[in-house]
């Protein structure tokens, strides 16, 4: 830049702001109100205005209602202070349309003049996709009732509300923590107040399956309606074995039942071993004998 000549040089340099995709602008704090007395390109684009109506202007033409007065007490701190101040606040173009700037205000001096550069950038989409975000972690929290054990090494849960790959991924791992905290051997899945967007939530219960599966446990789903019943056996293939009930009691009936068929089978195999050891133990008392009369 230095052998540049200083016209060259300007002339880059407003390129450059210009070409920004941040908005730019600088203030006269020894003028009377602190008047706008450069702009780049973008901060006009951004705001709708054209640059005569934003020369000479105080920069608060932007505010409206919804300033916070604690927003404009720091910034009034921070110019009569002369330090760098950062804010978001929700400014308005021309058009009376909104949107949310994140404001940059840094004090410099030249030749010992003070200016005030401020620098903005439209963050709504960011503070959309933040205010999804959190609306989304609350649907989260509401889809998903909490996790009861209503058994021995039997855990419910129930789904509410609209299902969607992010909600599933949450209530996978949840679900895969509580079985693996408490022990748990059958989980049910009640999905009576569920709503799905995708055409069908069978390859997500399927995934939940097979990582219980693998942790030991079985997975059952409960609340099929007619139509859930219609569409899951459209989509279910031979090799499934999604385990569905319409209702809660059911399921836990069937678990019920299976318990007891172990209790009886590990019973009877019990059983025999211990025949055995009779018989065994009855030719070994008649050997003796036979072996002392013998003597």
């Amino acid at each position: 830049m230095k052998e540049l000549v200083q016209e060259i040089q300007v002339t880059l340099l407003e390129a450059m702001i210009d070409g920004s995709k941040v908005g730019a602008i600088v203030t006269d704090p020894s003028q009377e109100d602190n008047p706008i007395i450069y702009t780049n390109k973008t901060f006009i684009e951004m705001t709708v205005y054209t640059q005569e109506e934003v020369i000479g202007r105080n920069c608060r033409f932007l505010q409206g209602p919804a300033i916070a007065k604690k927003d404009i007490k720091k910034m009034k701190n921070a110019i009569a202070c002369e330090e760098k101040v950062m804010l978001i606040l929700q400014n308005y173009r021309k058009d009376s349309s909104s949107f949310w700037n994140r404001l940059a205000i840094e004090p410099v001096r030249i030749e010992g003049r003070l200016y005030f550069i401020g620098t903005q950038k439209d963050i709504t989409l960011e503070r959309s996709q933040q205010k999804t975000i959190m609306e989304n972690e609350y649907e989260i929290e509401k889809l998903m009732l909490p996790i009861l054990s209503v058994q021995e090494n039997v855990a419910t849960v129930a789904l509410v509300g609209t299902m969607n790959f992010q909600r599933f991924e949450t209530l996978k791992v949840k679900i895969c923590e509580y079985i693996q905290e408490h022990r748990i051997e059958h989980a049910i899945i009640d999905i009576t107040g569920l709503s799905w967007n995708e055409k069908s939530p069978l390859y997500w219960f399927r995934q939940i399956y097979d990582a219980l599966r693998v942790m030991g446990s079985k997975l059952y789903t409960t609340g099929i309606s007619p139509a859930a019943d219609q569409q899951f056996a459209n989509d279910l293939d031979r090799e499934s074995h999604l385990i569905t009930f319409s209702t809660i009691e059911k399921a836990l009936d069937f678990i019920t039942q299976k318990k007891l068929a172990k209790t009886n089978q590990l019973t009877e195999d019990w059983a025999v071993p211990k025949e055995k050891a009779q018989i065994l133990n009855n030719y070994s008392r008649q050997a003796v004998l036979l072996a002392a009369m013998e003597h």
